[in-house]
């Protein structure tokens, strides 16, 4: 979940993430409370950073991914029409033998 920086809807959003803090410092809570305010609030910033690493680990898989490719298309078109032939050849049958080992390790 991203959100641009300068929509207001960002301010609403930084705005609940303030109200607790500034509750548990002008109000006077139970130390209990306190430590359940601080618990809650360190789990959901746990839970935040772990969305945001996931996301940054997507864009880095898909940038692999994109730069995998590109070198594949690089290479398959400085190949002669029997060269690309055989690649693609090969690259079918690792596939193949790649989804024929999950299914050994699945089954």
């Amino acid at each position: 979940m991203r959100l641009a920086p300068g929509v207001p809807s960002t301010a609403l959003f930084a705005y609940f993430l303030r109200m607790p803090d500034h509750l548990a410092a002008t109000a006077h809570f139970r130390p209990e409370a306190m430590r359940r305010i601080r618990a809650t609030r360190e789990d959901e910033m746990r839970k935040i950073r772990k969305v945001d690493e996931d996301e940054k680990a997507e864009e880095r898989r898909v940038a692999g991914d994109k730069s995998k490719k590109e070198e594949r298309d690089r290479r398959l078109g400085k190949m002669s029409a029997e060269e690309q032939r055989k690649f693609l050849e090969k690259e079918k049958e690792k596939e193949q033998r790649k989804m024929a080992k999950r299914k050994t390790v699945k089954g």
